[in-house]
């Protein structure tokens, strides 16, 4: 059971589909006596289940030889008080919408399309606030809805220029901070008022502002390297402090004394897998070697940062290239 305020989510396993599903009835009818006896109400309205099921099943019995069951079995759908719950594909929680594939493309184009409408809004009320305070802007209305939650859908995201999100990221980036007048400037004349020889305007014309001079300027990370950073820093929290110990219990460390590195577990496109490598490669750099573990968070989170705008400004062309996504 995990237990948000009002909202209450069950995982239930089982070797098969079936037995699964006679699982979480068995479980749904306890749940919903406890709901009667305690006159609380379930709003059916608004409960759902996801079937997560392995990229390969197997079964040593053919369909055909398996006995008839409709969709009123309980070895086939999943019921409260006898009303059949709504199976969906993908749902929100918390904000994240887990899909039943966990490759989290849902919350990707959900969060592409949410971005799109802060940069808009963005774009409105610009002009109403000193340029001082863009940087506060944007850190507002957009990094903090780009951040939240990273360290578990990052794992979707391409490190390569063209990725969804990064280019609407890139989009506000030019809105904010751009070359307004230079960009207005393109727009100013139409091809009857240009000397002649220039009225078909060349590639130049319509090549969009780089955007890596300004986040290097203004330190902003980009989204591939703000995952890196949110797992970096979460992975320390779970291997300094210990919580939560669900995790914790999942992450093997080095038994040499001097180490503080991590046992990397089977390869897998996970939140541990990722920041365990990441973990690797920048712990001995965050660290104090004096106090190992016991180095503040402070100081762990500036030393990170530092890392990876380093490694992000590396390159001195002004085009993305993969080594300013790598640390």
């Amino acid at each position: 059971f995990v237990l948000y305020a009002d909202d209450t989510n069950i995982f239930i396993t089982g070797p098969s589909k079936e037995a699964t599903y006679i699982k979480a009835n068995l479980v749904l009818r306890r749940v919903s006596l406890f709901m009667r006896l305690n006159l609380l109400h379930i709003n059916m309205s608004k409960c759902c289940y996801i079937h997560f099921k392995p990229n390969f099943e197997y079964d040593e019995t053919c369909a055909r030889t398996r006995p008839f069951a409709n969709q009123l079995d309980e070895s086939r759908s999943i019921f409260i008080n006898g009303k059949a719950i709504t199976k969906v594909s993908n749902t929100k929680f918390l904000g994240i919408v887990i899909d039943k594939k966990l490759n989290w493309e849902p919350h990707v184009e959900y969060l592409r399309k949410k971005l799109r409408s802060m940069t808009g809004a963005i774009c409105r009320i610009r002009h109403q606030i000193p340029a001082e305070l863009y940087l506060k802007l944007y850190n507002a209305l957009f990094e903090s809805h780009l951040s939240y939650g990273i360290s578990v859908w990052g794992i979707a995201l391409k490190e390569r220029s063209n990725d969804r999100l990064f280019i609407t990221q890139k989009h506000c980036i030019r809105i904010l901070f751009g070359d307004l007048d230079t960009y207005l400037d393109k727009q100013s004349t139409c091809a009857r008022a240009r000397p002649y020889g220039m009225q078909k305007l060349g590639q130049k014309y319509f090549e969009k502002e780089h955007t890596k001079p300004i986040f290097n300027k203004l330190k902003i990370m980009t989204i591939q390297n703000l995952f890196k950073y949110h797992c970096i820093i979460e992975f320390s929290k779970i291997i300094k402090f210990r919580q939560p110990y669900t995790l914790f219990e999942c992450i093997k460390l080095s038994n040499r004394r001097v180490s503080n590195a991590v046992l990397l577990s089977k390869k897998s496109n996970t939140f541990l897998h990722e920041a365990a490598k990441l973990w690797n490669t920048v712990n001995k750099r965050v660290l104090t070697l004096a106090k190992g573990l016991e180095t503040s968070l402070n100081l762990i989170k500036l030393r990170a940062r530092a890392i990876i705008l380093q490694a992000q400004s590396a390159d001195l062309r002004d085009t993305w290239t993969p080594s300013n996504f790598q640390i």
